[in-house]
């Protein structure tokens, strides 16, 4: 069984994608240094996350979701390596007492758990993206991140992008040292810091990884991200419900088309950024004050704030042209797929039809030697399965026959009583065996 676990818990939008795919870019060379990355696909640690929250849309997921949590504690408690790696962002919601079951499924590892904080005023905007996706209605100007009482599905909150509040909960029971703080540098500007300040808090030592991996960019530019929201007061049946949502708001129409049109940044009201001020600079003094492992600088957490467009802001004119080009990207889209499918299907009757000419002569050629082997080898048995069963018979005739006699020896002369045979043979038996 391992020795230590480092379950990275979030927050969610604070570069945990890049570490996410530095991690499993690297899962054989890590591995071979001893170092697991826990979970073969992303999905079972999405589902993991649900399992721990409690999430009722784990009923309406197969089997294997509700027992992805377990299957994760297995594979940790299986590795033989020194340290394992478990990372994904929604672990942040979970509640106190949601946090205790899962700790001690973990009984026996020393657990470290890592949290990963920015800036608090970029924190805003991007989580109001992330809503938008499945189907927000509400502008930006007037959207609040839910407060921690919203519970552990308030995924894109105060809840999971306040620092303190996530270290807090899933700190309760652990030594302060094994806490981790990491902040993610104010300068982004492409080198690899963060992880850096990542793999210290994880104890990861292991020369040679490729940093150089893809960087999504799933932020929607200004106007973009106002014609999703005028979209989704539009959306209805059956585009409900998340897994719909995810599939058509989300992949098909922000992650597919919408992210390609325009970077332009987007601000936050005066409000916003008062309110993100004080609640990280109150971060900041928490974590100071409750004596966590700190990885990077604090400072970094501080709200920050762009001279930026809010999306209320966007003219009709903006809107239109964005609206045009997207609707020409889907029509492209679908025409794309269109294709695809079309000619999956003509290559498989394509196949279909090459198959069928080739005739039963080339499957009898082909097949053939093969056939005519088994059929030798069948023949030979049932002959000797036959010569089984004549010698068979004749032991039984032979055995019918010494009855017989036996019977003519034995019974009194002239006797018909069948009792009395029966009691003749088996005092005979017994006497003579």
């Amino acid at each position: 069984m391992t020795q230590r676990l480092y379950l990275h818990v979030g927050a969610p939008k604070s570069g945990t994608t890049y570490l996410q795919r530095v991690l499993e870019t690297n899962r054989a060379r890590l591995a071979d240094a001893g170092v697991l990355v826990v979970g073969d696909r992303h999905l079972d640690r999405i589902h993991a996350a649900m399992v721990v929250r409690q999430d009722p849309r784990l009923e309406s997921l197969p089997e294997r979701a509700r027992t992805s949590w377990s299957r994760l504690v297995a594979q940790v408690r299986g590795w033989r390596g020194e340290s394992a790696v478990l990372s994904y962002e929604l672990f942040a919601g979970a509640s106190p007492e949601q946090v205790r079951s899962a700790l001690a499924d973990l009984d026996g590892i020393e657990v470290h758990v890592v949290v990963t904080a920015r800036d608090l005023g970029s924190a805003v905007p991007s989580a109001w993206q992330e809503r938008l996706k499945f189907a927000l209605t509400t502008p930006l100007e007037r959207w609040r991140p839910r407060p921690e009482s919203a519970g552990p599905r308030a995924e894109w909150a105060w809840r999971t992008m306040d620092p303190s509040g996530v270290a807090a909960r899933w700190g309760a029971s652990l030594p302060p040292e094994h806490v981790h703080i990491v902040t993610v540098p104010r300068d982004r500007s492409g080198d690899h810091e963060l992880w850096s300040r990542f793999a210290q808090a994880c104890g990861i030592e292991v020369p040679g990884l490729q940093l150089d991996v893809e960087r999504a960019n799933a932020s929607l530019g200004l106007v973009a991200a106002e014609l999703l929201r005028r979209v989704n007061e539009k959306v209805r049946e059956p585009i409900s419900g998340s897994r719909e949502q995810s599939r058509w708001l989300r992949d098909t129409l922000a992650h597919g088309v919408l992210v390609e049109l325009g970077g332009e940044p987007i601000g936050i009201t005066d409000e916003q950024f008062a309110d993100a001020t004080q609640r990280a600079e109150e971060a900041a003094t928490a974590l100071r004050d409750a004596g966590y492992a700190v990885h990077g600088d604090l400072d970094d957490i501080l709200a920050s704030r762009r001279d930026a467009r809010t999306p209320g802001e966007a003219t009709d004119a903006e809107l239109l042209d964005t609206a045009v080009e997207t609707i020409v990207r889907l029509l492209l889209l679908v025409r794309e797929r269109t294709l695809e499918r079309d000619t999956d299907t003509s290559l498989l009757a394509d196949e279909g039809s090459r198959i069928k000419a080739l005739g039963k002569g080339v499957v009898r050629r082909v097949t053939a030697p093969r056939v005519e082997s088994r059929a030798e080898d069948l023949r030979a048995r049932v002959a000797e399965l036959e010569a089984e069963v004549a010698r068979s018979r004749a032991l039984h005739l032979r055995v019918a026959e010494l009855t017989d006699v036996v019977t003519e020896l034995l019974m009194p002369p002239h006797s018909t009583d069948g009792r009395v045979a029966a009691k003749a043979l088996n005092a005979y038996r017994s006497e003579s065996l």
